[in-house]
């Protein structure tokens, strides 16, 4: 089961990485709007539905994966394939990154990796999470987004996509737990409860500050802000509500320099990377 899941939480790490490219070049080179104007642009352009076919490809691969394998493991392996996006944003999308930048999408990503193989293992839970805690959760969620989002920077707009991907993790580990117990017969259940349908409307939320943070932002800086907080955040978060401990105490050590590294490289990210109209080409002259 554990190779099955971590086979699963590869596939979600390759073909997020691969909507991320193809979303920032169409986001780039959609006309003007915001928010949902901006979507409703995109959804006439068919590079941009491909993107969106392959990060439900994703979400199904990422629900098989918590459903096999602790969050730890989960949490690690999809980050597969966030490194290529330097290379591919500066081949194919013309972005420039500063010393400090990319030493930062770098150093976040080796931060979260070593939190994740340090983290304690989440077996599936007794029971579901009752309605109650899905809201409490929802609602914590939505406060720290809109207190991120009060920032205009590229990367803070990853950083928030982050916070409400992290949710969406504990939703999706409930749907995949409950199908895996259940199968289809979990369905209606499923539809009863408001999990699901926050899923979803934190998914589009996020899909939404994910486009402007592209045109603002380069792809790689704003998926490695995202991804290791929503790794961390699922992490941090999945320990709390079902009660289970973060780390062993014989990697406490291990796990401090991945909290550590990821701090540092979240700093360097925020200094280091220039937010411009990415839906402008750089100048010629540009270094």
């Amino acid at each position: 089961m554990l190779i099955v899941g971590s086979l699963f939480a590869l596939l979600c790490g390759v073909a997020n990485s691969a909507a991320a490219a193809i979303e920032k070049r169409e986001s780039v080179r959609a006309p003007g709007g915001a928010g949902l104007r901006l979507l409703a642009q995109l959804v006439r352009r068919v590079w941009w539905l491909v993107a969106m076919g392959l990060s439900v490809v994703g979400w199904v691969s990422e629900a098989a994966a918590l459903a096999l394998a602790p969050v730890s493991v989960v949490a690690t392996l999809r980050s597969t394939g966030r490194a290529g996006l330097v290379l591919i944003g500066h081949q194919w999308l013309g972005e420039r990154f500063t010393k400090r930048e990319l030493a930062g999408v770098i150093m976040l990503p080796i931060g979260g990796i070593l939190v994740a193989l340090s983290a304690g293992g989440n077996g599936p839970p007794e029971r579901p999470l009752s309605n109650a805690v899905e809201l409490e959760i929802a609602a914590a969620i939505v406060v720290l987004t809109l207190l991120l989002r009060l920032s205009r920077r590229g990367v803070v707009a990853g950083a928030a996509v982050g916070v409400l991907y992290a949710a969406t993790g504990i939703y999706t580990k409930e749907i995949g737990d409950r199908v895996a117990r259940e199968a289809w017969g979990a369905v209606p259940g499923l539809a009863a409860t408001p999990g699901p349908w926050i899923m979803v409307a934190m998914s589009v939320w996020a899909i939404s500050v994910t486009q402007r943070a592209f045109r603002r932002a380069n792809a790689a800086s704003v998926s490695a802000a995202s991804t290791t907080v929503s790794g961390l955040g699922l992490i941090f978060l999945s320990a709390l509500v079902y009660e289970r401990r973060l780390a062993p105490l014989d990697l406490a050590v291990p796990f401090g320099i991945g909290l550590l590294l990821s701090v540092v490289g979240a700093g360097l990210l925020a200094v280091g990377s220039v937010d411009r109209d990415h839906t402008r080409p750089p100048p010629a002259t540009a270094s």
